[in-house]
């Protein structure tokens, strides 16, 4: 046999390497075995975790107590609690809440700004065995009223800053529901309670003799209020399974264990300045820092001028972001603080790829860990332990390759009608059929448990909208997320678009149904539309209306316009619910189905502006003003301040 020139066997060798390297590239089999690593790490920590808890005790009360003692808990503005200093003030808070009434079972709302006292105020109530109603602290009047009644709270606690907003509307029912604000020295001491009950804080020697209550996956643990795809405020019951899995630690914080290398400080000092009651504070900060022992570092509000100096302050290790903030950051001036801080992860969901790199590489953040769920969803895509994602990977929600696609069972991007806004089915079949790469569809996740499901309290027909049925099989049953999602040729992940009535702006959920019937039932309003409209340079969609009046005159219309944003406010809307461009039209149009034609909303030309008959708001002045030609090129540049 004829001996091969070394020279030949090196090209031979460097021509399978370069086969093989373009087969991963393509089939994407590293990432993928990768990620399978991760899982299976995941299972072994979930399985240590629930030892550590006890099947019978899956609660955040018993986080709290399992946390290391001597480890700081929360530290704000200047002030730190260790877990036993938190514990301490959870027993007496408990105490408190006993006095007023509050039992095993008992929804009692908290409708609090973020602080030490909202912290304590959740764990307190779950050591009795209540579940807390995280509301919106944004709502006000009807919508707020809504969200305790759905809840079915008799009991609301606030802190006093925005107490008498929750009392004002607690007087709608009478004696139905008491509103009782704490302050712990957060607030300053003389703040009127505006109608609220100071809070029975314990004096003296009391005994704590309150045995927490035995809680397992099915119990719920927390509400967390969602606008869902249509219609008011939803109550997701979030049971304590969905605890168990965000508090346990992940693979990617424990490194050795499945191969990677992680720039994480651990256990973590998390910073938000994103509100508690919002799912992605609540479960990556509050829940992830008990089960890990780490310090959720709570900031009360987002400042961008402030931001990295209160990271640099708290000590963070990680932030927690939504994509609009990390844009919001990158606007600002620079600061002495830009890369003077402890931060070098980054974790949330939002982020384009435009801002990621540009973030990364001006504030000093080594790594960035991006997720895709919603508060009650079940379908999830991380993009999280894949190092050095590069450009590739930026903006991405996540990856499967081709291995990925054939093993996954319990979630699916599939094909999407977007006339019909539902899933396409095969018409031989009946069944659904999975999108191709490059195929943007609606990505769903199996319900393999009703009983640890997170339904929308009281509210049955919600819960069963969100449903698919007979999707792949006869008697199976999936969720749908509301989302459009794509796995791109080479294999990334990327999230498209929200369906229908329902588009994100500022991190928020805003169902565009419920504010056009918030402005339609004003009576100079003849009809309304509202959708959501991309704007370059903003991320999500900003809300745009159309609108035609009863009103003849231009000085009518404008004397309108110019109280809109203060009758709104009044009924309770939120401010990043509102709709930031204005088009005044001499009718709102419908389909041969009677629905209303959202094409002509999103086809105004905003830039001529001739007609005098577009506005804009103006957050800094709360009112609508009109649009002129400037403005809209500050728009059309990002520069405005919608």
């Amino acid at each position: 046999m004829a001996t091969k020139h070394p020279g030949q066997v090196a090209a031979a060798a460097a021509a399978a390497l370069v086969a093989a390297v373009g087969i991963n590239s393509y089939f994407g089999i590293s990432r993928d075995v990768s990620h399978l690593q991760f899982q299976k790490q995941y299972g072994k920590l979930l399985e240590t975790h629930l030892a550590r808890l006890g099947p019978q005790s899956v609660s955040l009360y018993k986080l709290l107590t399992l946390a290391d003692p001597r480890a700081d808990a929360i530290y704000f503005e200047g002030r730190s609690w260790t877990y036993a200093a938190m514990l301490r003030e959870v027993s007496a808070l408990a105490l408190g809440f006993r006095s007023l009434g509050v039992q095993n079972g008992d929804v009692v709302g908290v409708f609090m700004t973020n602080s030490p006292e909202m912290v304590f105020t959740v764990y307190a109530l779950t050591k009795l065995g209540a579940v807390p109603a995280m509301m919106n602290s944004n709502l006000r009047d009807d919508t707020l009223l809504h969200c305790v009644q759905v809840g079915g709270s008799s009991l609301v606690v606030s802190t006093p800053d925005i107490a008498g907003h929750a009392a004002q509307a607690a007087k709608k029912v009478g004696d139905q529901v008491r509103v009782t604000t704490l302050n712990l020295g957060s607030f300053p001491t003389g703040l009127a309670q505006s109608g609220a009950e100071v809070f029975p804080y314990p004096t003296g020697d009391v005994v704590d003799d309150i045995i927490h209550p035995p809680k397992t996956f099915t119990d719920p643990a927390v509400f967390i209020f969602t606008s869902g795809t249509t219609g008011k405020p939803k109550a997701v019951s979030i049971k304590n399974q969905m605890i168990w899995f965000t508090s346990c630690p992940s693979p990617a914080d424990c490194p050795s264990s499945y191969g990677q290398s992680s720039t994480a400080a651990f256990p973590p000092r998390i910073f938000s300045c994103m509100p508690i009651f919002h799912g992605t504070t609540f479960f990556t900060g509050l829940c992830y820092g008990v089960g890990t022992s780490g310090t959720f570092c709570i900031s009360r509000r987002f400042s961008a001028r402030n931001y990295w100096r209160e990271v640099h302050d708290s000590r963070a290790t990680r932030i927690l972001y939504v994509g609009e903030l990390c844009r919001f950051l990158l606007a600002t001036p620079p600061s002495p603080y830009d890369r003077k801080h402890n931060a070098r992860l980054a974790l949330g969901n939002g982020l384009q790829k435009d801002v990621w790199l540009p973030f990364q590489t001006r504030f000093a953040i080594d790594e960035i860990r991006e997720f895709y769920r919603s508060t009650e969803g079940l379908v999830k895509y991380d993009n999280i332990h894949f190092r050095r994602q590069g450009e590739r990977g930026a903006g991405r929600v996540g990856y499967r390759g081709t291995l990925l696609r054939r093993l996954e069972k319990d979630q699916h991007i599939v094909r999407f009608d977007y006339d019909s806004e539902q899933p396409v089915r095969d018409p031989s079949t009946g069944f659904c059929v999975v999108a191709q790469r490059d195929e943007p569809g609606e990505a769903i996740a199996k319900v393999t448990s009703m009983e640890t499901y997170s339904d929308y309290h009281n509210n049955a027909e919600a819960t069963e909208k969100k449903f698919l049925r007979d999707v792949f099989v006869r008697g199976d049953v999936w969720q749908r997320s509301g989302d459009l999602l794509v796995v791109q040729r080479d294999g990334w992940v990327r999230f498209v678009d929200r369906i229908g009535d329902t588009f994100r702006w500022k991190g928020e959920n805003v169902s565009a149904g419920e504010i056009r019937g918030f402005i339609a039932d004003l009576d100079e309003v003849q009809d309304a539309v509202v959708v959501g409209k991309s704007l370059k340079g903003y991320d999500g969609q900003a809300g745009v209306a159309a609108l035609s009046l009863r009103c003849g005159s231009l000085k009518e219309e404008r004397a309108f316009m110019e109280g809109l944003y203060a009758r709104l406010k009044s009924k309770g809307v939120p401010s990043y619910a509102f709709p930031r461009l204005v088009a005044i039209t001499d009718e709102v149009k419908v389909g041969d189905t009677f629905k209303h034609a959202k094409q002509v909303v999103k086809a105004v030309e905003w830039g001529d502006v001739r007609d005098g008959k577009k506005y804009v708001l103006d957050a800094a002045r709360q009112r609508y003003v009109p649009l002129d030609a400037g403005t809209w090129g500050e728009v059309l540049a990002g520069r405005a301040k919608l």
